[in-house]
C-alpha cells in the first residue's frame, strides 16, 4: 500500500472516531453553527469494584462511599472533571487543560458536568486489607486493619455534560483516555468503561411576556451558597439562592453569550429578582404556589426537663404552633423562635400551609489553596441536596421583561443551563409561567406584616439599620403616612455577597432578617396591600430580592397544635437510628460476643466475620443467617458459640432486609468500640 493512502485511511479514521454518531436520543440543535452548545450524556459501567469515596465512616466500616440524597452511589462531578483534567494535561499540556476546565482566578470551564447518578442501589461490598508484621512475616497487624466499602462492578451511573460543539471531540478524546475512576486505581480498582452519546432535550414554549415571571429552578448537582465571607475548615451554605445570587447567574450567561447590552437590564434595576426559595415539591402551577420563610412569630415550646434516664431527643417532637400576638411580650410561656432554614409552603390559597426544611449535607474535601502546596488541606462544604426545587419570580415592565425573555429564551426554555453557587452548580429552569400581578390581600385595618427576605434600610447618619419602628417606616418612599406600625418579632441579619467580576467578596452589610413579623394598623393598611402586589418593595437592593414582604389576616404558617404528653416511652425517638442503637447495645450487654482464644469450642467469631456478615447481609444475601446458623465448615464452627448463636437469632427475628443489616451494622460498631477501650 502506497505511503498517500495510508495516511488517507488514517485521517479517515481520526474523522470517524471524533465524530457524532447519532444514537436513539437525538439532541436538539446538535446540529448548531460550530460556536453552538449541545449536550451529552456521559454513562459509566464499572468493570470492577470501586471507592467512590466520601472521606468519612461509621458502622464499623473506615472509608464509606459517596451517596446521593437518595442513599445511593454517586460518582461526583470535581472527581470526574479531575480525572479528565489529567488525562488533558497528559495529552494537550497545561494550557489547553486550563482553556478547557478552567483556571483559578475567574476563568470558568467551557464543559459544565453533572455528577454521574445511579436509578437503583447497586448494593455494597466490603474489602479489608492489613499490614504486615514485618517483611518476613505475613500476620497481620489488628491496628492497621483498613474496611473500606466499595461499589460492586456491574453498577452504571449517568450523567450529563454541557459544552461548545467545538470541544466535543476533545472530550471524546479524553474519554477515551480514562480507564479507572475512584480510590485505588492503580491496583486495579475502578476499572470503568465510559461512553459519550447524545440525549433528548425536551422542548418546551414559554408564552406571551407579561410584567412577572415566575420559575421553577432544579439544581443538578449540590449546591452550596456560602453564608460567610470568612468561612474556616467548614464553608456554611445558605438554606436558599438569594436574589443577588440568581441576577448574578442570568446577568453572567447572558455576558458570556456576549449579550452585555441585555445584561445592562439586570444590573441596572429595571428588573427584579427574588430570592429562590425552596420548595418540598414541584408544584403542578408554579404561578400560584406559595413559599416564604418560616415568620420568626410561629414559634414551638422548647423541650422540657424531666425526671428519669430517657433523654430529650427520645422524646416525642413538640409541633410548632403559632405564638399569640397579644402576648408578644408575655414570659409565662418559654417558646423557641424557627431555625433559618426553616419554611412554610402551601401549593395554592385553597390548600394548608406546611413547614419544612430543605435537605442539606456535608461533604468533604481536598484542595491546595496554594499551587506550590505539596500536601493538599482537608475542608468541608455545606451544600443544598441535588434536585432540590425553587420557586423565584422576575418582575419589571412587559417591554423590558420580552426583551429580556428573548435573549434568554434558551434558559427559559430548558436547552441551557445556569451555574449558581460555590464552583457554578449546573441549575437548569424546569418550568417558566408568565402570570400577571397577583391580587391584593383582603385585608382590612389592622394585618400581620412579614418580611418574605432580607430588609436593607439605612437611617438619617446612613447607618444601616438592624431593628424596625414606626418613624422609620414612616420615612420610607411610598410608606402611607396613616398606617400605625407595631413590631411583634424581629431580628438582625449579617447579609454578604460576592462580585463574581472583581473576583471580590462585596462589603457586608446589617439589615432585618427574613420572617420578622409586624402588625400594621390603620386605613392605609389597603394600600400597603397593594404595594405588595403590584411589587413596590421596601428598602434598598430591592432588585437583588431584598425588602420584600406580604400581608395577611392571620399569620402564615401551620395549624395551631397542642403540645403532645411528656412519657418515658423510648420506642418513639427522633431519628431510627437511635432506637436501632439502644436496642444493639442491650444485645451487646447480655452477650459478650468478642473474639478470644482457646478450645475451638469456646472460640467466638472474629471481627472479621462478622463483618462479612454485616456485608452479606446488605447485599441481601438469602443464605447470610443460615449458613452461620447451621456451618458446615470448619471455619464456621464459631458461630455455634451460645452468645453467637444468640445474636443470629435476634437478627433473624427482624423482618425486613434493610432493618437486619441496619442492626447488625450498629451491632458490630458497638464490638468494635468495646475492642478500642480495651486496647492497651
Amino acid at each position: 500500500m502506497s505511503r498517500h493512502k495510508k495516511k488517507r485511511r488514517a485521517s479517515e479514521a481520526r474523522r470517524q472516531r471524533h465524530a457524532v454518531t447519532p444514537g436513539p436520543d437525538r439532541a436538539v440543535g446538535a446540529e448548531a453553527v460550530p460556536d453552538g452548545w449541545v449536550r451529552m450524556t456521559l454513562a459509566a459501567e464499572l468493570l470492577t469494584d470501586a471507592h467512590l469515596g466520601s472521606g468519612s465512616g461509621g458502622g464499623g466500616i473506615d472509608a464509606l462511599v459517596a451517596r446521593d440524597r437518595r442513599g445511593h452511589p454517586v460518582i461526583w462531578a470535581s472527581h470526574v472533571e479531575g480525572v479528565l483534567r489529567d488525562a488533558a494535561r497528559r495529552l494537550r499540556g497545561r494550557d489547553v487543560a486550563g482553556d478547557f476546565f478552567g483556571r483559578s482566578g475567574g476563568q470558568q470551564q467551557r464543559a459544565v458536568f453533572t455528577s454521574l447518578y445511579t436509578d437503583s442501589d447497586p448494593g455494597s461490598r466490603i474489602w479489608r486489607s492489613t499490614a504486615r508484621a514485618s517483611f518476613d512475616n505475613r500476620a497481620p497487624l489488628d491496628d492497621t486493619l483498613r474496611v473500606v466499602e466499595h461499589v460492586p462492578k456491574g453498577a452504571r451511573f449517568q450523567g450529563q455534560v454541557e459544552l461548545p460543539a467545538s470541544e466535543l471531540p476533545l472530550l471524546r478524546r479524553l474519554i477515551q483516555e480514562v480507564d479507572a475512576l475512584g480510590r485505588g486505581r492503580a491496583t486495579g480498582a475502578g476499572r470503568v468503561k465510559l461512553a459519550l452519546r447524545e440525549c433528548t432535550i425536551p422542548t418546551r414554549t414559554v408564552g406571551s411576556a407579561t410584567g412577572r415571571l415566575v420559575l421553577l429552578l432544579h439544581n443538578l448537582d449540590p449546591l452550596c451558597i456560602t453564608a460567610t465571607a470568612t468561612p474556616d475548615n467548614l464553608i456554611p451554605s445558605l438554606a436558599f439562592v438569594p436574589g443577588r445570587a440568581l441576577l448574578g447567574a442570568l446577568a453572567g450567561w447572558l455576558i458570556a453569550e456576549g449579550q452585555r447590552g441585555v445584561a445592562s437590564i439586570l444590573v441596572n434595576g429595571r428588573v427584579s429578582v427574588s430570592d429562590a426559595l425552596p420548595a418540598p415539591q414541584a408544584p403542578d402551577r408554579p404561578s400560584v404556589a406559595e413559599v416564604l420563610p418560616a415568620p420568626l412569630a410561629l414559634q414551638r415550646e422548647e423541650p422540657s426537663g424531666a425526671a428519669g434516664a430517657v433523654p430529650w431527643w427520645a422524646r416525642p417532637a413538640v409541633e410548632a404552633r403559632r405564638m399569640d400576638i397579644r402576648d408578644a411580650g408575655s414570659d409565662r410561656t418559654k417558646l423557641k423562635r424557627p431555625e433559618s432554614d426553616l419554611f412554610v409552603y402551601r401549593a395554592s390559597r385553597d390548600k394548608p400551609w406546611i413547614t419544612f426544611r430543605p435537605q442539606r449535607r456535608v461533604r468533604l474535601r481536598n484542595g491546595r489553596p496554594d499551587l506550590g502546596q505539596a500536601d493538599p488541606s482537608l475542608f468541608a462544604i455545606e451544600q443544598i441536596v441535588e434536585r432540590t426545587s425553587f420557586l423565584c419570580e422576575l418582575r419589571g415592565e412587559q417591554a423590558t421583561m420580552d426583551q429580556l425573555a428573548t435573549f434568554l429564551k434558551p434558559v427559559l426554555e430548558g436547552r441551557r443551563w445556569l451555574r449558581v453557587g460555590r464552583a457554578g452548580a449546573p441549575v437548569e429552569v424546569a418550568r417558566g409561567a408568565w402570570s400577571k400581578a397577583p391580587s391584593p390581600a383582603e385585608v382590612t385595618t389592622t394585618a400581620i406584616l412579614t418580611l418574605t427576605s432580607d430588609l436593607l434600610l439605612r437611617d438619617e447618619l446612613l447607618r444601616w439599620c438592624t431593628s424596625l419602628d414606626e418613624p422609620r417606616l414612616r420615612g420610607l418612599p411610598g410608606w402611607p403616612g396613616d398606617v400605625r406600625v407595631t413590631p411583634i418579632v424581629q431580628e438582625s441579619v449579617a447579609v454578604h455577597g460576592f462580585n463574581g467580576t472583581s473576583r471580590l467578596w462585596r462589603m457586608p452589610a446589617s439589615g432585618v432578617r427574613r420572617g420578622s413579623v409586624f402588625r400594621v394598623e390603620g386605613e392605609g393598611v389597603a394600600q400597603l396591600a397593594r404595594m405588595a402586589a403590584e411589587g413596590h418593595w421596601l428598602g434598598e437592593r430591592t432588585r437583588e430580592g431584598c425588602g420584600r414582604f406580604r400581608l395577611d389576616a392571620t399569620l402564615p404558617g401551620v395549624i395551631d397544635a397542642t403540645p403532645g404528653p411528656t412519657t418515658d416511652d423510648t420506642s418513639v425517638p427522633d431519628d431510627p437510628q437511635d432506637s436501632i442503637a439502644a436496642t444493639t447495645r442491650f444485645w451487646f450487654k447480655g452477650h459478650r460476643v468478642l473474639a478470644k482464644a482457646g478450645s475451638s469450642s469456646d472460640r467466638q467469631p472474629s471481627l472479621s466475620q462478622w463483618l462479612d456478615l454485616v456485608a452479606d447481609l446488605e447485599r441481601n444475601v438469602a443464605t447470610a443467617l443460615p449458613s452461620r446458623q447451621n456451618p458446615t465448615t470448619a471455619g464456621g464452627r464459631s458461630w455455634r458459640h451460645p452468645d453467637a448463636a444468640a445474636i443470629l437469632g435476634k437478627l433473624a427475628a427482624i423482618s425486613g432486609h434493610r432493618e437486619r443489616a441496619s442492626h447488625a451494622r450498629m451491632f458490630v460498631r458497638w464490638l468494635r468500640a468495646e475492642m478500642h477501650w480495651r486496647a492497651p
